[in-house]
């Protein structure tokens, strides 16, 4: 996730760090849509450590039959149905991440997307939150490999730089032409009558600015494939929440390093990780 400070501060807004808004805008239920008529609900539960801890809930209609004693009949109820969440608002070298539970009662993408909309909408908000799926990188120079290390095109969408410190040209070039302009995002697009040479110091700091979650890659191949970091986004898999709430809490302390990648690296979502790593500088 990153919070970026707009250059006009909204009516409303109080001065506050980008931990204390965060932990400010989600302290309290509220709902939000989701795809149309939808409903989703956030509710906050009690912190675990640190991070920002809860639910985005939503009823569904669950088909069932009655009892025996009923005589079995087919019947319809509302069952509420609800993903966790946990989110680490403080500082850390790769950023303030966020993880939800995955295909309970939605994409999690679009979920977040919805969740951010709504706190992005408040009169208060002291700053506009971006977000962007964190990927494996190695899923990019597999696909860049497969074709011969060049490209018909790539796109890189940049969220501008917030909190992390400069790593490298881009970081500052994207970084000052936030300051100079007020954008929060920078595409660069690249084409090429022969096509884009992936092996570069160039391309390298693009997927790897990318990859800390501050932006997508879209590429196309000379024969048509197409590439998208949205579709490879990092996955945790975890064992199943069990137990009562204190032991949830407990669970999810427990678990929480592993949870945002911060103990070892995540997998590709239902696959391994390609063994494939950028080309040597």
């Amino acid at each position: 996730m990153s919070l970026i400070e707009p250059r006009q501060p909204y009516i409303w807004a109080e001065d506050q760090t980008r931990e204390e808004w965060l932990r400010h805008a989600l302290a309290e239920p509220f709902e939000f849509s989701y795809r149309g008529d939808d409903v989703m609900y956030w509710v906050p539960r009690e912190a675990v450590d640190e991070c920002i801890f809860g639910l985005v809930e939503r009823k569904k209609p669950h088909e069932h039959h009655r009892p025996p004693e009923e005589g079995g009949a087919e019947t319809v109820s509302e069952v509420w149905q609800g993903a966790y969440i946990l989110l680490d608002p403080t500082h850390h070298d790769d950023g303030q991440k966020v993880a939800i539970e995955n295909d309970v009662v939605g994409k999690p993408s679009s979920l977040l997307k919805m969740l951010v909309g709504a706190i992005n909408a408040r009169d208060d908000r002291p700053y506009v939150i971006e977000f962007e799926p964190i990927f494996d990188s190695a899923s990019f120079w597999e696909f860049a490999n497969i074709h011969g290390k060049v490209l018909k095109s790539v796109e890189f969408d940049f969220v501008v730089p917030n909190m992390w410190g400069a790593k490298n040209a881009l970081d500052e070039d994207l970084k000052d032409t936030g300051q100079q302009t007020g954008a929060e995002r920078v595409k660069v697009g690249l084409k090429g009558e022969s096509g884009i040479y992936t092996d570069n110091q160039k391309i390298r700091d693009g997927v790897e600015y990318a990859e800390r979650g501050a932006g997508k890659i879209t590429a196309k191949a000379e024969d048509g494939d197409l590439y998208s970091s949205d579709e490879k986004p990092k996955t945790t898999k975890v064992p199943a929440v069990t137990g009562d709430g204190q032991s949830t809490q407990g669970y999810f302390a427990n678990l929480k390093e592993r949870i945002l990648g911060r103990d070892k690296k995540p997998i590709l979502d239902g696959d391994d990780a390609p063994d494939t790593d950028a080309p040597d500088n």
